[in-house]
């Protein structure tokens, strides 16, 4: 009996518009009667996905920017935060490629700075909760992971050099042409997943869970009811239970109709 449901937001469970199906909100509270637990994993700002299910996000979990924000509505219940120095460390590496620009995403807020005012649009798309600062210095948060954004679209010719720069306590890890995201290494969606199955005393063969892109790997692998989207990589098909309908097709719904709601 599945008592966990657990997706991706991009690339899964909203379409290509960004947005989810309105006959979600119906079986929501379905699976709410039902008492099976749905939580959203993403590597999105937590504020962010908090605001993006009002009114129902109050009866839902989150797991946060990648794992290391992990809330039940809005109590926080885990966070995963990078030690300041190694922080201090990235930035420094960073400011020497003046092609890239960094984004903070602290547990409070996101934090640019004021000279790269121009990424506001870039940074609305991600953060719910985000300031302009003077200075990273002005900054008064504990940080839980540093995005790089290359404007011109080639992120993936500075991958090598700053994956070999950080420290090994953290990692580097590509999203898309744009980004480069960096956090401590023992960090992932599928750590976040582990902890609501202990919190709520659930087992992994209890659970249903989807995803498409390499970030869900470890989320897909900590269920036994994994499910790749049509539209997944490869690799994460060649490791999922089964294959949803694409993220255009409303494959998640459709999977719980048919799994859940009509067995």
């Amino acid at each position: 009996m599945i008592k966990l449901i657990a997706t991706d937001m991009d690339g899964t469970f909203l379409d290509s518009q960004k947005r989810f199906s309105p006959e979600f909100i119906d079986m929501f509270y379905e699976l709410r009667k039902r008492q099976i637990h749905f939580v959203i994993a993403s590597g999105n700002q937590y504020y962010r996905l908090y605001q993006k299910f009002l009114p129902m996000s109050n009866s839902m979990y989150f797991i946060g920017e990648n794992g290391s924000y992990i809330a039940k509505g809005c109590q926080l219940l885990s966070k995963n935060v990078i030690e300041q120095n190694k922080v201090d460390k990235v930035i420094s590496m960073i400011e020497t490629m003046p092609e890239l620009r960094i984004i903070l995403a602290g547990v409070k807020n996101a934090y640019c700075l004021n000279k790269y005012k121009e990424l506001e649009k870039q940074v609305a798309t991600y953060y719910c909760n985000y300031q302009f600062v003077e200075s990273y210095h002005d900054i008064n948060d504990e940080i839980m992971k540093i995005a790089i954004f290359d404007p011109e679209g080639k992120i993936i010719q500075y991958a090598d050099q700053i994956a070999k720069g950080i420290d090994t306590s953290l990692k580097a890890t590509t999203s898309g042409n744009e980004w480069i995201d960096i956090q401590n290494a023992d960090i992932n969606k599928g750590v976040g997943i582990r902890f609501l199955q202990n919190e709520l005393n659930i087992k992994p063969e209890e659970c249903m869970a989807f995803g498409d892109q390499m970030n869900d790997y470890t989320l897909l692998k900590s269920v036994k009811y994994s499910y790749a989207m049509a539209n997944a990589v490869l690799k994460i098909k060649e490791i999922s239970y089964g294959i949803a309908p694409s993220n255009d097709e409303q494959g998640v719904l459709q999977v719980i109709k048919k799994e859940v709601f009509e067995r």
